[in-house]
Formats: C-alpha cells, structure tokens, sequence
C-alpha cells in the first residue's frame, strides 16, 4: 500500500522530468550549449561555476550521488568510508543544497526540507514536491 501511495504522489505532482527536458533543449539553441543532460545539471541547475564542461560534470555526478543517498537516507551508510564522506560533506556545503537540506541534531543524518517551495533555474517546486523534484532528477539524468 505504502509503496502504491509513493507511485501515485510521484507521477500525480508536477512533471518535473517535462520540464527539465524543456529547459534542457531550450539552451541547445546558444553556443555554449551543455552537451549533456549531466553537464546541464551541474552548471545551471546545481549551478557549478566552472567553465569547463568535464569539472561541471564531475561536479554534477557527485551531486546526483549524495542527492540519492539522502533521498534513500542512506547518509550514515555512505558515510563510513571517508571519501564519500568528504564528498558528503563537500555536496552539502554547495549553493544548491545549502537552503534545501534540514539535519536536526547531526548534519550526517540530513533530509530534504520539503515544506518550503524553491525555485531552480525557473522550475518551480511547490511544497511538499522538493523530494519528487529530486527523484525525478535523477531519473531525468539516467
């Protein structure tokens, strides 16, 4: 039931995936166009400041990693070797998720802070969509 429940709020919210495609395309049109879907992630949606298209990528990839490790609360697992903690901590500290992440009492426990809207790269997200905004990210990036 549970499981039914996560499917339905999931493709009953926004169709974030739509949008992220639009706003994808919309940017092949100028000349330092991202060639990626992952390169589009880390210099506007992330909003890597790099200009260079490898280090935006890198970047983007160890993003959508602790993004799905928080979205599965995975954090304290993950954390255990100290490279994907430092990773942890570095992603964290990042503008995208500086304002998006509540941690209570440890910052190694972090979640989504879904009870405020955002808006990212002109995608808005309404409350309570933070999270499904995040998974359908992730599957957006492959």
């Amino acid at each position: 039931m549970f499981l039914y429940f996560v499917m339905w709020r999931y493709l009953a919210m926004a169709k974030y995936i739509e949008l992220l495609d639009k706003h994808f395309k919309e940017l092949q049109y100028f000349e330092c166009a991202p060639e990626t879907k992952m390169e589009y992630l880390g210099s506007s949606i992330f909003d890597f400041t790099t200009y260079d298209s490898e280090i935006d990528i890198l970047f983007a990839e160890k993003m959508v990693e602790v993004l799905k490790v928080i979205l599965n609360k995975n954090t304290f697992e993950y954390i255990e070797n100290r490279e994907q903690y430092l990773n942890y901590l570095t992603m964290i500290n990042m503008p995208f998720l500086k304002d998006k992440l509540d941690w209570g009492n440890s910052i190694r426990g972090a979640w989504f802070d879904n009870w405020k809207e955002y808006e990212i790269d002109g995608i808005e997200i309404k409350k309570q969509e933070l999270e499904v905004f995040i998974a359908q990210l992730i599957d957006w990036v492959g």
